[in-house]
């Protein structure tokens, strides 16, 4: 699934692509996807000018000239790849978004979970405003002061904490395993057993590591490209995540592979406690 750094990266990509571009037309493909239902959401965005993107957490939103918003989330495969417009369509295509200028936007999506749902400023969706923390943006003491008070009141691990997006937005399973890996922290390690100084470690490592991140444009495993169709670089960086079965590069000791909170969790035993 495209994290932070990912959706930012395509955010970055597409912005001075789109922002002044004006809708010709809106096709769906996948009606379960969009809302309101096909026939409306397509009459919202036709002859709309795109104004700007901003991101929240792991969602685009999408600034129109009629003061409505499209949110688009990615979900676990979602694309979103700017190109010419006779451009055939790929397998899978969810939605396009043809412009005056002769050029399309195209959402791909062979998971068919993501969504795009066009709303006003007043009503955002529930995903949207539920979301907690910006950790790029939020200012350190914050941040942390939510962190610790989630905490205490968990009994669960430390990584379902990380993911979840109420408290910490954006931030996903590849970027909490890298995060608890540099921090030291056992991701199967009691939220509340974590100290005050290891907090400390986890905020450190999430901005340094979310930032590195965006350096490389992102992590590309599988699906994922930015908005003009090219990879990320930061998988040629990740010390656990996605090494099962091979060796800690800082001790030597065998990677584990676990299912924590959920999801698949790769840590050093050693390097972690």
């Amino acid at each position: 699934m495209p994290e932070l750094p990912e959706v930012e990266t395509i955010r970055r990509s597409l912005l001075p692509l789109v922002q002044g571009a004006v809708i010709d037309q809106v096709q769906v493909f996948l009606e379960k996807a969009v809302k309101p239902g096909p026939a409306e959401f397509e009459a919202g965005l036709a002859g709309r000018q795109i104004t700007g993107i901003q991101r929240r957490g792991k969602y685009l939103l999408f600034e129109l000239d009629s003061g409505q918003r499209l949110a688009i989330h990615l979900r676990m495969a979602g694309r979103l790849v700017w190109q010419n417009r006779a451009t055939t369509l790929a397998k899978h295509t969810t939605l396009v978004m043809d412009f005056q200028d002769g050029k399309s936007l195209h959402f791909v999506d062979p998971r068919k979970f993501g969504t795009a749902v066009l709303f006003p400023p007043a009503a955002p969706p529930a995903g949207l405003t539920a979301l907690g923390l910006e950790p790029l943006t939020t200012e350190k003491e914050a941040l942390l002061a939510a962190l610790k008070e989630a905490a205490a009141r968990r009994s669960g691990p430390v990584k379902g904490l990380l993911l979840d997006q109420r408290i910490l937005a954006g931030l996903g399973n590849i970027y909490a395993d890298e995060v608890l890996f540099a921090a030291g922290v056992s991701p199967l390690r009691p939220a509340r057993e974590v100290t005050a100084a290891e907090w400390e470690k986890i905020y450190g490592s999430i901005v340094r590591i979310l930032n590195k991140a965006l350096a490389y444009r992102g992590t590309s495993q599988r699906d994922y490209v930015d908005g003009r169709g090219e990879a990320g670089e930061f998988q040629h960086h990740l010390k656990v995540y996605g090494r099962k079965k091979e060796l800690c590069l800082d001790c030597g000791a065998p990677l584990v592979y676990a299912r924590v909170a959920g999801r698949g969790t790769h840590y050093c035993p050693t390097c972690q406690s």
